[in-house]
């Protein structure tokens, strides 16, 4: 493999978050899995606005089955629930359960360290660099 593939780097290093986050999740909560700690932060940041499954398949760039996997899984396990939506009774509105909740809340403080151990070394700068590049790859492959 030639060593300027920005897609292989950017692979391993996906990669290696993953595992991390896992492990740290897995300290914590053992039934969660990185992303859906992921799912569970970006709920919660969301406020009162209604989140559906397509939202969560657009914002983590997964595939329906993947989402709707992910998604049962969570409900299973109590983290969130799936409410009809009046107006549809087709669509389903993704709620965050007091469990999801209090999972979530839990792993901030780890995601945080886990950031702030990433971006060690780092300028505010670079790292702004760096999140704008990753926009315009993002951009390019879309």
């Amino acid at each position: 493999m030639e060593k300027d593939h920005v897609g292989f780097y950017i692979r391993n290093l996906s990669n290696l978050i993953h595992r991390r986050i896992n492990r740290m999740v897995a300290e914590e909560e053992e039934s969660l899995t990185a992303r859906q700690v992921w799912m569970l932060d970006y709920l919660i940041h969301q406020g009162d606005r209604e989140i559906m499954q397509k939202d969560i398949e657009k914002e983590f760039s997964i595939r329906r089955s993947t989402a709707s996997h992910m998604l049962t899984l969570m409900e299973n396990n109590g983290y969130i629930r799936r409410v009809a939506v009046p107006r549809d009774a087709r669509l389903k509105r993704i709620v965050l359960t007091e469990k999801g909740r209090q999972a979530q809340e839990r792993m901030t403080d780890r995601i945080k360290r886990f950031e702030a151990m990433m971006r060690a070394g780092m300028t505010d700068e670079e790292v702004e660099g760096f999140l704008m590049m990753l926009g315009r790859f993002e951009k390019n492959i879309l």
